[in-house]
């Protein structure tokens, strides 16, 4: 009699070993990523065990939970940024202030670029 090989590997969402061939193998889903995962099912009924829709549901949930983590963080920082040009916007007397200091420090460098280049 000649000796058979089987394969077994593990469902990589459960961690179930699974044997792919034989006269006992069990029943399993491969993806085009090279995943494998265990599927029981009867046939006409839903399935007892699904690891791939499991798999699949959580990662649409993990990448859901990351976008909707995103937009506030995003709705969050836009609110500091209204908070702070409100202060300003608050403060027209230091605007003013700030304003004419810059053009005073705009009209030294001037000063004295045409002090080291008289033409």
């Amino acid at each position: 009699m000649k000796k058979k090989l089987i394969f077994a590997r593990k469902c990589d969402w459960c961690n179930r070993e699974i044997t792919l061939n034989g006269k006992d193998s069990d029943s399993y889903v491969v993806t085009a990523e090279n995943r494998y995962f265990c599927l029981t099912q009867t046939p006409g009924k839903p399935a007892e065990r699904d690891c791939m829709a499991d798999y699949l549901n959580h990662t649409k949930q993990k990448l859901y939970e990351h976008t909707f983590k995103k937009k506030l963080e995003k709705k969050e920082k836009e609110q500091k940024e209204e908070e702070k040009e409100k202060k300003i916007k608050s403060m027209p007397r230091v605007l003013a202030k700030l304003d004419a200091f810059q053009k005073e420090l705009k009209d030294r460098k001037w000063k004295e670029r045409l002090s080291k280049h008289p033409s």
